[in-house]
């Protein structure tokens, strides 16, 4: 059986279960939202990398973003001077005036950092931060994020066909595949991943690599809330200690 028949199939099996019957209509629009993943799953990193770009803009118009004269966009720029271009990404960064202590990475290579971590962290704990964040850009766990968010909200709109180009989805729809996005749960082994890679970042840009170990205790201190940067994965011991170990190691070398 081919794919195409086999998400038929699927789709006429998934209102069987919910609905007890099978009308014409459902089978239409279950066949739509099947096909809709079948072209979504051919989607090419390149092809979601640009849709990510929309999605960001869409978070910046929604947010109150620090002009390029506020303290916290002249610290941000300081810190990440050297960082436009690192290990192959295209990096931008800008500061989101908001008292949550939060950070985040697309896969486009857009990175906000709020101004409630900048108040704080020092500038090597804000550096690991966003190495931490970058780091699951550099690892394509964000790309695995969007690629999820994206879907979903494409089947749910009955998106039956991809272009190839950017912007195949409503206008709107960006801001939701964001905020479906900021708010999915890495793994575990990506957390660990993450923590490890941003405390490689802090060595080779000359900063305290134990950084990473502090930026992670003053999170575990307010208890990984609901607008922390780690609020799916509160920071345990046991990331402390392993970011403590990669740590060790890298500045044992």
């Amino acid at each position: 059986m081919n794919l195409k028949k086999y998400l038929f199939s699927l789709a006429c099996v998934s209102a069987l279960f919910f609905t007890g019957c099978i009308s014409t209509q459902q089978i239409n629009d279950g066949l739509g939202a099947a096909t809709s993943l079948y072209k979504g799953v051919s989607i090419t990193d390149e092809q979601l990398i640009a849709e990510s770009k929309i999605s960001a803009k869409a978070m910046d118009k929604e947010s109150k973003v620090a002009p390029s004269n506020n303290k916290y966009t002249k610290r941000l720029n300081k810190l990440t001077k050297s960082m436009k271009k690192y290990d192959g990404m295209s990096l931008n960064f800008k500061v989101y005036l908001a008292g949550d202590v939060n950070a985040f990475a697309m896969p486009d290579g857009t990175v906000r950092v709020y101004s409630g971590l900048m108040d704080l962290m020092n500038d090597d704990e804000v550096l690991a931060v966003i190495g931490h964040e970058i780091g699951h850009v550099a690892l394509k766990h964000s790309l695995n994020q969007y690629r999820k968010a994206y879907l979903l909200l494409a089947t749910k709109q009955g998106v039956s066909a991809y272009g190839g180009t950017a912007g195949a989805l409503a206008g709107s729809s960006y801001g939701d595949i964001a905020e479906s996005f900021l708010n999915a749960q890495f793994s575990q082994s990506d957390e660990l991943e993450a923590d490890s890679y941003g405390v490689t970042v802090l060595h080779k840009i000359g900063r305290d690599p134990y950084a990473a170990v502090t930026a992670q205790e003053r999170l575990q201190e307010i208890g990984g809330g609901a607008d922390s940067v780690f609020s799916s994965h509160p920071p345990s011991q046991k990331r402390i200690d392993r970011a403590r170990e990669a740590a060790d190691k890298i500045t044992k070398k």
